[in-house]
């Protein structure tokens, strides 16, 4: 029988950029997480564990938007699979008290376990056994009978049993969103010529890659971008920050921001002012 690893937490604190309420996530839940070993490191962004405790009578609402397009391998007592990029806001409620344990592939990585289009995947979370055939409800028990890093290794073993390939696409598509973040490319066609591909090829690598494309990406990536704006403002300037942005206009930004988070920005704002000073 193989031993189980035991992986070793992350040396730096990790925040996604995808929580809406960020401060609200810190305060009810308890988020660590662990470096992948050396063999999965490729594919996995890292391992994590998730914790709550809910005392007061009422569950605490997480409102998140992914803001890269990940996939999620998790188990829990109450629900395990894997949860594929969700296009739209999504609503994680927390009750009583609990944990679960996941991976988060890097983008793009999913696809080295699919073996084949991630086109249509989006918004569904499969069963793990359709992946994973060894993570029977046994698997699930046992893991989550460990203490959390021992679980995480349990979990690192159940991945590296596929004995994942080495996929240079994975390591491009991932180039590619760091370079939309960091050097603020605004266009597919921008992109394109940073790339060195036809936005042709592009589209068809995201689409098969990660099951969507690139517009899409440049989107959600303002987007939550706008969101930090906000929160850390107190009195944000709409019409600068939709400049800032890269919109031809603010009603264009406010229409933008409304379809994808479900509210306008004076909206967003207000509800937080509302829940600090509680």
């Amino acid at each position: 029988m193989i031993a189980i690893p035991v992986l070793q937490k992350s040396a730096d604190i990790y925040r996604t950029g995808g929580k809406l309420d960020p401060a609200g996530f810190e305060q009810h839940i308890t988020f660590e997480t662990y470096v992948p070993p050396v063999s999965l490191s490729p594919f996995i962004n890292h391992f994590w564990t998730i914790r709550w405790a809910i005392t007061t009578g009422q569950p605490y609402i997480s409102e998140q938007v992914m803001h890269r397009p990940y996939v999620d391998v998790y188990v829990s007592a109450h629900e395990s699979g894997i949860q594929c990029t969700f296009r739209d806001k999504r609503n994680y409620e927390a009750a009583d008290s609990g944990r679960i344990i996941g991976a988060r592939f890097k983008p793009g990585a999913f696809h080295t376990y699919w073996r084949k289009s991630l086109a249509g995947l989006h918004n569904k979370t499969i069963e793990l056994q359709q992946v994973f055939a060894e993570a029977d409800q046994a698997f699930i028990e046992h893991t989550l009978s460990l203490q959390d890093d021992a679980a995480v290794g349990a979990l690192a073993e159940l991945l590296q049993a596929q004995n994942p390939k080495y996929d240079p696409n994975i390591e491009l598509i991932n180039r590619i969103i760091t370079a939309i973040e960091t050097e603020r490319l605004q266009t597919v066609g921008e992109i394109a010529e940073w790339a060195g591909k036809s936005e042709r090829w592009l589209q068809q690598l995201f689409q098969t890659y990660i099951g969507i494309g690139t517009k899409w990406l440049l989107q959600r990536i303002k987007l939550l971008e706008a969101a930090k704006l906000i929160r850390d403002c107190d009195t944000p300037d709409w019409a600068d920050i939709a400049y800032d942005l890269g919109y031809s206009s603010q009603q264009h930004f406010i229409t933008d921001f409304k379809r994808v988070l479900g509210e306008t920005p004076v909206h967003y704002k207000k509800k937080l002012s509302s829940q600090a000073s509680e």
